[in-house]
């Protein structure tokens, strides 16, 4: 929780599980420094400095009783950031020292030596703490979630200090890019060698390490082949899965085109389907999802690293047809850039590929699946009862269409194709006073069928109890989102509530797990 942003959540189950007050336990004493750092980082003025200074108590409290560089450097910077520099610029010395100790590795090699860029920083070495940072990026060169770690205590040590360091720019987490274009390119013509030269001078100019997007034949296949050329990670998103995709839009063009999309498969770092049913048509609908996923897959990238993201259009004389000019528009205001390259048609492909076909029984829905564990279950029914049917009553007044919530074992299962209502009643639910269920979101491409039984809505299809599963994850009174959907929250986000990666997940787990928290 504390990792997804949910501090105070965090600071509440720690203090009701009694962990505040042990005095014995490292770890505990370690994440209570790290909990009221972050209630630090929320406060201004006197109460701020205060905060900083438990904080820095805590992390030397646990040093004390387990010697660790990663404890000793918090409790410095925590001092410093109270407005306490004697005292960080001794706790770095400290730090400096222990590092210098000949005996087994405490900390994997990227953090031994970011650790010593700051505390070098601490004590105003910035030669020092540059070359070490430089050794702590060649231990982990590709480990963006660690250094956008450490940049940020950098960036804090530096503010207080009124300090520049231009030199952290380059230590920076690359940019993120999102493509799309037109597809009448020749394999192995004049357009697509412009194209390949445009694209090339593009990922240098932004420095971009990382791209979402589909693979069609063209644009698409000919900038994702220069990103992997070029070391970036290939992040592929198709409407449907790989095969039915390959069928409708990659092998009318031409065997060539097929055997490239075939490589790139093999070599992209992830793949994302929008209708993941084997039965799936490329459809309207399919493809309309799919742009905004491969959107807010950069985005969230983007804003996790701390980066720049942008987004790269490939039109002819005409705009590039309505797909790229859909996802033209979906690009947020504000974001870094939006570059449009000009390619000229050379090849007349349109008539090669079947016009999409709509399937009527498949809709984008947001699924939500609320447990009826709430808190307090562990008391009496006199207790429980009047929480149930505090939720109960929100459900209620949320005027949810006719068939939309259904009941079942532990829990009620929400059908709605309106993912603002979705979300609403969501925000409604962890807002309740006396506390909230545990709760799973999840948005997909399904089957819906209306079921006479029940007189209820079901979903069918291989995420339909996507929701479920994350409620099966959740604690109670949080409530946890799937990646697709907080990939979709990057593109249109909702007013009151955000999303914070909650962890990366696996395949047993489906994936990231996002947490969705109140806005600030």
């Amino acid at each position: 929780m504390t990792r997804a942003g949910a501090s105070a959540r965090a600071w509440e189950l720690f203090v009701a599980n009694g962990w505040d007050s042990r005095t014995d336990d490292p770890a505990a004493l370690s994440l209570k420094g790290r909990l009221l750092k972050d209630r630090a980082r929320a406060c201004s003025g006197a109460e701020q400095s205060s905060l900083f200074a438990a904080a820095a108590d805590a992390y030397a409290a646990a040093h004390a009783l387990a010697p660790a560089p990663y404890r000793a450097i918090n409790a410095a910077t925590a001092r410093l950031l109270a407005g306490d520099p004697a005292g960080a610029a001794a706790g770095a010395s400290v730090v400096l020292a222990l590092l210098d100790q000949a005996g087994p590795a405490t900390d994997t090699a990227y953090y031994l030596a970011a650790t010593r860029a700051e505390a070098l920083l601490l004590l105003g070495d910035q030669t020092g703490a540059q070359r070490a940072l430089a050794e702590a990026a060649a231990a982990d060169p590709d480990g963006w979630e660690d250094r956008t770690v450490t940049l940020g205590q950098m960036r804090e040590i530096l503010r207080v200090q009124a300090a520049e360091a231009p030199w952290l720019s380059r230590f920076a987490p690359p940019a993120s890019l999102h493509f799309a274009g037109h597809m009448g390119i020749l394999a192995g013509g004049s357009g697509e060698a412009a194209l390949a030269q445009a694209t090339d001078g593009l990922l240098a100019q932004y420095d971009v390490g990382f791209g979402w997007g589909a693979l069609a034949a063209g644009s698409d296949i000919v900038i994702a082949e220069r990103l992997v050329v070029l070391g970036a990670e290939l992040h592929v998103v198709l409407p449907c899965p790989p095969q039915c995709f390959a069928d409708q839009s990659v092998a009318p063009a031409g065997g060539d085109w097929l055997k490239r999309y075939d490589r790139l498969l093999q070599q992209a770092a992830s793949l994302r389907v929008a209708g993941r049913s084997p039965a799936t048509v490329h459809d309207p609908l399919a493809t309309a999802q799919a742009g905004i996923l491969a959107i807010g897959g950069a985005l969230l990238n983007a804003r996790r690293l701390g980066a720049a993201c942008l987004q790269m259009l490939v039109e002819d004389e005409a705009g590039g047809g309505p797909n790229t000019a859909r996802q033209a528009a979906l690009w947020p205001a504000g974001t870094q850039g939006q570059e449009r390259v000009r390619i000229a048609r050379d090849a007349a492909v349109e008539a090669l590929f079947r016009p999409e076909a709509p399937d009527p029984a498949r809709r984008l829905m947001t699924l939500v699946a609320i447990g009826t564990d709430l808190p307090g279950t562990a008391t009496s029914s006199a207790v429980l009862a009047p929480l149930i049917d505090q939720v109960a009553g929100t459900i209620a007044a949320a005027a949810l269409p006719a068939g939309a919530i259904r009941s079942g074992p532990g829990r009620w299962d929400l059908l709605l194709e309106d993912r603002d209502q979705a979300l609403a009643l969501v925000a409604a639910l962890l807002a309740l006073p006396s506390g909230s269920p545990a709760i799973g979101v999840h948005q997909a491409i399904v089957t819906v069928i209306d079921d006479p039984a029940s007189s209820t809505s079901v979903a069918y299809g291989p995420e339909s109890d996507r929701a479920g599963e994350l409620l099966a994850m959740a604690p109670t009174g949080t409530a946890l989102a799937s990646d697709a959907l907080a990939v979709v929250l990057a593109v249109a986000p909702f007013a009151a509530l955000r999303s914070e990666l909650y962890h990366l997940g696996d395949a047993e787990t489906g994936g990231p797990v996002h947490m969705l928290l109140p806005s600030a």
